[in-house]
């Protein structure tokens, strides 16, 4: 196994195979899309008009993310480079899905949590809003509001890793598989 740490020209080199990768696969797509529909629709009206339904999007962003970041990953074997680089240096040992749990979480939390609250912070002032506080003192549900997107995020990513280990059901009636699978995603909401 190489080392955990990919040099910069295997990450250019493996960058263009790794989002032809995500781009490629036509449920990362789906979900993306459905991403964007639900915090379009949240913009026009829905976060007005439902209490708490930004938990839907967060939670949808979390599950995306990880998906995206597992793929990813596995298109750059980071997952067992991750498993030996840990063995290498400290001495534990980890199994690839445990490694998988980890990149998805730390994707997330890249992306969804520095990235995406750092980034609502930084241009809220130029598009004419005040963004939620991450996290302040008296603790109200308002000055943690960042802080629980975030977590709402992880239960998204850790829901995912969850259906995307589960064991295969068999049943006999394949018409009922390839819809309770299909739907998986969906009822994780309810």
């Amino acid at each position: 196994m190489g080392s955990l740490l990919l040099t910069l020209s295997e990450l250019f080199v493996s960058a263009k195979a790794t989002v032809a990768s995500v781009i490629s696969d036509k449920k990362l797509v789906a979900y993306g899309l459905l991403l964007l529909v639900l915090h379009v629709l949240g913009v026009l009206f829905l976060y007005d008009v439902v209490a708490e339904y930004d938990n839907v999007p967060h939670f949808w962003f979390g599950y995306v993310l990880s998906e995206y970041s597992s793929k990813a990953a596995r298109s750059v074997n980071l997952q067992p480079r991750l498993a030996a680089g840990l063995r290498e240096s400290s001495g534990t040992t980890i199994s690839l899905q445990q490694a998988d749990f980890v990149v998805r979480l730390l994707g997330y939390l890249l992306i969804g949590g520095l990235f995406w609250e750092g980034a609502e912070i930084a241009f809220s002032r130029h598009l004419g809003f005040r963004p939620d506080s991450f996290f302040a003192f008296p603790i109200t549900l308002r000055n943690i509001d960042g802080a629980l997107d975030v977590s709402v995020g992880v239960l998204g990513a850790a829901v995912a890793f969850i259906i995307a280990n589960r064991k295969p059901v068999h049943s006999r009636n394949i018409a009922h598989s390839s819809i309770a699978a299909a739907l998986a995603p969906v009822l994780a909401f309810v």
